[in-house]
């Protein structure tokens, strides 16, 4: 099938190469950008690969001219990064190509717009002249393991309501679910309220159990016990069951927000939306509270931090609990040394008007010398089984912040550290 992906950002990218991988001729509008496709912004694993192989047998390429991308196009794919303007930016991108559309080309919504975009979309379609059916398409990509998701998606979710957009749309998706079928289809509406309400029920498992560590850690219980009891039933199960230092990234703040916004503005209180957002924040302070709880005054002290990224697998600070931390403890006299795989340039560029006051270790070990504590941020696989008697002896004082709940507790006080972890009582 011929396939048009337009956008230039990191969704855009994986499903252009995605498509392209399963046989699709995919060509990808960049829509204006200077994007470079082989020298990515970001790390998502093996996207690099999968863009050189395809790009390579030609069946995947790109352009900045919307007539050469979309002219011969049986799909569309309008696939936006999320932000505050994506609604605008959609609309923008549709008009910019809509001359150039044939009347049955599917054009799919793909974007983290608010809800009833697609709905406008069609309707702009439509006075522009174009015949082309409009479904949205929400997907459900994680940063590091978006490749898996696409390929091997536990469910896609399809908002149309065009018989013949339906069928193109199943046979588009059909390699990706030999083993079962994984299409539910719905309505427009209903599909854009299903990504926003995925997101929302994601973020309200985190913040319920990080409001139940942080009853734990006040009267002595251990979370990990805890989680490992709850979630042993099958009506909870232990996906998104961890508690830590709060959610980052963009699509669950951003979905949780704008989610809470369209309730308002419908007329419904946010009361548990609102809740959510609000834990979040407090959690984002926990490894703060814990080293002065430890520490004392953070004045003049020095402090590890093992991880900068939302989560491990990608160089994406964005909503990073660990940018929130750096800027908590440069806020009250602190000396910040940090260290993560792959994160530390987009770090420099979010802490541009601070970092001079941080130093970015080349290796993990490096910036645990003369630190009075070290703080585990991201779980990346290189921090799960560190070497502990190299830490005790770069430390200056032997603290450990577990804010993944990674470590050994009762090991690690053996050894004679300070352990601190999430919800993790005196029972530790």
């Amino acid at each position: 099938m011929k396939v048009s992906v337009a956008g230039s950002g990191y969704a855009s990218l994986v499903i252009g190469a995605c498509l392209a991988e399963m046989g699709n001729i995919v060509t990808h509008y960049l829509n204006d950008s200077d994007l470079d496709p082989d020298n990515l912004p970001f790390h998502e694993p093996g996207l690099a690969n999968l863009i050189s192989s395809n790009s390579s047998s030609r069946r995947l390429v790109y352009s900045n001219e919307p007539a050469t991308s979309v002219s011969e196009a049986d799909v569309v794919f309008i696939a936006l990064e999320h932000d505050a303007s994506v609604d605008e930016k959609a609309t923008a991108l549709v008009a910019t190509i809509s001359p150039f559309l044939v009347s049955d080309t599917v054009v799919v919504n793909s974007s983290p717009t608010s809800l009833r975009t697609t709905e406008r979309l069609a309707s702009l379609l439509a006075q522009e002249g174009a015949t082309a059916s409009v479904v949205a398409n929400p997907l459900f990509l994680r940063e590091g393991v978006a490749i898996d998701n696409f390929m091997s998606p536990d469910r896609i979710i399809l908002g149309v309501s065009n018989h013949e957009a339906r069928t193109r749309m199943l046979e588009l998706y059909r390699p990706f679910m030999r083993q079962h079928e994984r299409v539910t289809v719905m309505s427009e509406l209903d599909a854009e309220l299903t990504r926003f309400a995925a997101s929302a029920m994601l973020a309200t498992r985190i913040s319920l159990m990080n409001e139940i560590a942080a009853v734990a850690e006040k009267v002595g219980a251990d979370i990990e016990s805890v989680r490992k009891g709850i979630g042993s039933d099958p009506r909870i199960g232990y996906s998104y069951l961890y508690p830590g230092v709060g959610y980052g990234g963009f699509c669950l703040p951003g979905d949780l927000q704008a989610l809470s916004q369209s309730a308002a503005d419908s007329g419904v209180n946010p009361v548990l939306l609102n809740a959510v957002s609000m834990r979040n924040s407090e959690q984002q302070a926990w490894a703060f509270n814990s080293l002065k709880t430890v520490l004392g005054e953070l004045e003049g002290r020095k402090v590890a931090i093992w991880g900068l990224a939302f989560r491990p697998e990608t160089s994406d600070v964005s909503g990073s609990s660990a940018i929130v931390l750096i800027r908590q403890l440069l806020g009250a006299g602190a000396v910040v040394s940090a260290y993560d795989p792959l994160a530390m340039s987009e770090a420099k560029k979010a802490l541009a008007d601070l970092a001079p006051q941080v130093e970015f270790s080349s290796h993990q070990y490096d910036c645990l010398t003369e630190a009075d504590a070290l703080v585990l941020m991201t779980e990346w696989k290189p921090f799960r089984q560190p070497d502990f008697n190299a830490i005790g002896r770069l430390l200056r004082g032997k603290v450990i912040i577990d804010g993944r709940n990674q470590y050994d507790a009762a090991q690690l006080r053996q050894a004679g550290f300070e352990y601190r972890g999430v919800g993790r009582g005196h029972r530790e």
